[in-house]
């Protein structure tokens, strides 16, 4: 029979393998079970258990025909011994056996006298673990019966080769995430102190003018500052890219950040569905409606309203103002004006539908359609239920 080198240098690389595979102390697997189970039934064994190595024990993944063992000490272990092996492993009688003389289970109350083990062999040598059947009486195995073992060995060795794929694209998947976290927060911080850095020049400008050009350029500062104001808030209460948001609340603390711009004696009211959505949606979200705010500000309001709400897979989100209203013929798609533009932009990429027309208050109304996807539908309406 030949043996596997196991020197210190071997023993540390074969270690290396069993932490790669990452099975260790893991939950029961009904596939391995079942492998276990079909060992035991098709050798006539009253025992089968797949086992793994570790530096000083040996760990039963699954076990037919023993309960509440899940390891035993390594040395003297008979499958620390079986993975020394290149083929199989089997002792017909261990009791005569000097190799498992010392062995617990052989000398001790359990009475261990058949073992025969598959080494678990990864792809590059390493012995993980073994597939065995154990007997309490002596017996003999039929080369058929040591092939079938062979073969189910083989279907485990699979199982955990797909476990570690699993686990290895998993883990890439996260790491790849996480860089175009880091990337795409890096750039929003970019943007951020740019925008800020941008509004600040615009009122130094602005301080340096006098009539509409000082009006342009501070009615530039402030969009562009508050649309800085915006992105801040979703950076930080958001910081993963993959996180959702409440729509509902990020729309009060919007409101909140925006309210200084109102006049003296100016009313921001939100009223909104509480919908989870994606960072990605957010921001547009909250720059439409720092233009809308802004606008209805600029054009003499007091009071603004937000009010959304779902309506069958569509959220609808109106912006009422008190302000003296819309010019008639108004056309926002015609507008040159920098707060129309950006809104129009907006609109594209929530693939939204804007429309405008008189408020209930009198003053202009903007209402923004944008589709929903049912699951973040039936969220809205459960949250509205519960209210």
């Amino acid at each position: 029979m030949e043996h596997i080198d196991l020197s210190h240098h071997a023993e540390s690389a074969r270690l290396s393998a069993v932490r790669r595979y990452a099975v260790l102390d893991t939950p029961p697997d009904g596939a391995f079970d079942r492998i276990a189970m079909l060992a035991s039934r098709l050798l006539g064994t009253p025992i089968a258990i797949i086992s793994i190595v570790d530096e000083d024990r040996i760990w039963f993944k699954s076990q037919a025909g023993i309960e509440g063992v899940k390891e035993i000490a390594r040395d003297p272990g008979l499958c620390a011994s079986a993975i020394l092996q290149e083929g199989p492993w089997i002792l017909r009688d261990a009791s005569v056996e000097p190799v498992a003389l010392a062995n617990p289970l052989v000398a001790g109350e359990f009475g261990l006298r058949f073992y025969a083990g598959v080494p678990l062999r990864t792809h590059d040598g390493h012995g993980l673990g073994t597939l065995c059947v154990i007997d309490k009486e002596p017996r003999d195995i039929t080369p058929e019966q040591t092939a079938i073992l062979q073969d189910l060995a083989a279907v485990v060795m699979d199982e955990l080769e797909l476990r570690r794929d699993a686990i290895e694209t998993h883990e890439a998947l996260r790491r790849e995430m996480r860089e175009k976290e880091i990337l795409a927060g890096e750039v929003e911080h970019r943007v951020m102190n740019s925008l800020q850095l941008v509004s600040s020049v615009a009122r130094c400008k602005a301080a340096q003018h006098e009539g509409q050009t000082a009006a342009e350029l501070n009615d530039i500062a402030v969009r562009i500052g508050a649309i800085a104001q915006a992105n801040r808030h979703i950076q930080q209460s958001l910081p993963s890219l993959a996180q959702d948001g409440d729509l509902a609340l990020f729309l009060n603390v919007l409101s909140r950040e925006l309210f200084p711009l109102c006049p003296q004696g100016g009313l921001i009211e939100v009223d909104c569905a509480s919908i989870q959505l994606a960072r990605e949606r957010l921001v547009p979200i909250g720059h439409l409606v720092t233009e809308l705010v802004l606008n209805s500000v600029k054009n003499g309001a007091k009071r603004i309203d937000l009010s959304g709400e779902m309506v069958d897979n569509h959220f609808k989100l109106a912006i009422d103002d008190d302000g003296p209203g819309l010019q008639i013929g108004f056309d926002p798609r015609e507008s040159k004006g920098l707060g129309m533009v950006i809104l129009q932009a907006m609109a594209r990429k929530l693939e939204a539908e804007v429309t405008w027309g008189r408020s209930p208050r009198g003053g202009a109304r903007f209402t923004i359609e944008l589709p929903i996807n049912p699951e973040a539908a039936r969220e809205a309406t459960r949250e509205e239920h519960l209210h």
